[in-house]
């Protein structure tokens, strides 16, 4: 046995007190390494940052886009300069929470009708510790799906009692739209987060909503053909006007054209019933009873001679 120890202890030298301290300070700089880049955040572009500490608070120092090191105790929060959308929505496929996440709206006339709605966002860099001083340690997203959506509610409920539910399914929900995009903004501004734009998006009445609009369509579109009949009854009308005055002037055009023709047709007869008679005469004038203020020729002389 004490051959073989002999033999181990010669083929494996032991290592010397150098290499034992070299890797000794290996291992703590491996370690370290390792503790220092778990430590490393990254703030995205479009974003800025601050520090919150456990034991100090809040570091009032905005960090730009950038991977930085967050020590021990110590929380980075990053806010969207650029614009966010904060979509509320029944699509259970679509939005935050990827559920049925509508906005309902109670309208003037007590209908309650679910809205998809879109918020349009961002935080300044200069109103970043304005939103951590109202909001605090949390996160965006938890600001967001909480906060924002409260607003967004509170805002759609001040909004939506100056409207009847067929306005907003309508016309009026561009204007509705407007007025909640002042609404956000005055109840978000103090809050540190400014509110670009505010959109109401598809509506999902309910059962006896959708019954009463197909209702009023229905009825809105019997009354505009209504109106087009009414208007094709009036053209045909003033067609048939115009219409019977054309005829009639046609008529009396036909009537004078056959008058004048009839008198020129009547004079030509009788001239050519004149040379008829001329001819079987043997082109001697026929013997003509005189009559009280006729013009005759006697012997052809060619000399008139009045008859009275």
């Amino acid at each position: 046995m004490k051959n073989i120890d002999e033999m181990m202890k010669s083929s494996f030298p032991r290592p010397s007190r150098k290499f034992k301290r070299f890797l000794v300070i290996f291992g703590v700089l491996f370690v370290g390494f390792i503790v220092w880049y778990s430590r490393i955040q990254w703030i995205p572009a479009g974003y800025v940052g601050v520090i919150y500490n456990a034991n100090s608070g809040l570091k009032r120092e905005v960090y730009k886009p950038q991977a930085m090191f967050v020590g021990f105790f110590s929380q980075l929060y990053t806010y969207p300069t650029r614009l966010q959308a904060a979509i509320y929505t029944q699509d259970p496929s679509f939005g935050e929470r990827k559920s049925a996440d509508g906005i309902q709206i109670t309208t003037s006339d007590s209908a309650i009708t679910t809205f998809d709605l879109t918020v349009l966002y961002r935080v300044r860099k200069e109103d970043v510790f304005t939103v951590f001083d109202k909001f605090g340690p949390i996160p965006i997203d938890d600001i967001q799906t909480l906060h924002i959506r409260r607003a967004v509610r509170e805002a759609a409920s001040a909004v939506g009692n100056k409207y009847d539910v067929f306005q907003l399914l309508g016309p009026k929900r561009g204007e509705a739209s407007e007025l909640m995009t002042s609404e956000l903004k005055l109840r978000m501004a103090s809050k540190g987060i400014t509110i670009i734009h505010c959109m109401l998006g598809t509506a999902h009445p309910s059962a006896n909503i959708a019954d009463k609009i197909t209702q009023r369509v229905n009825a809105y579109t019997q009354l505009e053909i209504s109106k087009l009949e009414s208007q094709i009854a009036e053209i045909s009308r003033q067609a048939a006007v115009v219409r019977g005055a054309a005829e009639t002037q046609a008529r009396t055009l036909t009537a004078s054209e056959t008058m004048a023709k009839s008198v020129e047709m009547l004079e030509l007869e009788l001239e050519a019933d004149a040379i008829a008679k001329w001819a079987a005469a043997g082109g001697k004038l026929p013997a003509i009873i005189t009559k009280p203020g006729q013009t005759v020729i006697v012997n052809g002389s060619g000399q008139p001679v009045n008859v009275r």
